[in-house]
């Protein structure tokens, strides 16, 4: 089974929300669709950056790096943001 860790942002709200998924096509969908609390009323978002795992713990860790102040850090660089 893939897991996906990724980034998604929304240009209304200035926000980036980073997560895990088994699903990348379906969470998207969610997060648009108002159906996840931390990003519901803040959208339209968009897919900015995503990586997939073999196990879902990497894709925990992963996604949990991203939420700390390194993490925003480097994919504000490598999103050129």
């Amino acid at each position: 089974m893939r897991f996906f860790s990724y980034v998604i942002y929304s240009p209304d709200a200035g926000q980036f929300y980073y997560g895990y998924f088994e699903d990348l096509e379906k969470v998207l969908e969610m997060h648009n669709a108002d159906q996840i609390a931390p990003t519901k009323g803040k959208g339209p978002w968009v897919l900015m950056f995503s990586e997939t795992y073999d196990n879902r713990v990497r894709a925990i860790r992963q996604s949990s790096f991203y939420r700390s102040v390194k993490g925003q850090r480097f994919i504000k660089k490598m999103l050129n943001f």
